[in-house]
């Protein structure tokens, strides 16, 4: 679907998919996804939105992935670091 085609109901309809309820085999592997980091965000977006099928539900191979959006607060980047720093904390 094209970014910018995406409608208001067409994003609640996605972010209403219930992980539980969902047929694996229908969502986009975030593995299958390919974007040059060095394009500015909305660039990012556009590229994400054409690779899957739901903005918010994704598999990594055998799970599934909820994601949400949120204006403010830490970054992608911010929140990778967080969860890497736990990571070291849990072998050390």
């Amino acid at each position: 679907m094209k970014y910018e085609e995406l409608t208001l109901e067409d994003l609640k309809r996605m972010q209403e998919v219930d992980v539980r309820t969902v047929n694996i085999e229908e969502l986009t592997d975030l593995r299958d996804i390919q974007i040059d980091t060095k394009l500015p965000v909305e660039e990012k977006l556009r590229l994400f939105a054409e690779q899957t099928n739901n903005l918010y539900i994704h598999r990594i191979g055998d799970y599934v992935v909820k994601v949400r959006f949120q204006e403010e607060g830490p970054s992608i980047d911010d929140k990778m670091e967080e969860y890497l720093r736990h990571l070291a904390e849990i072998h050390i």
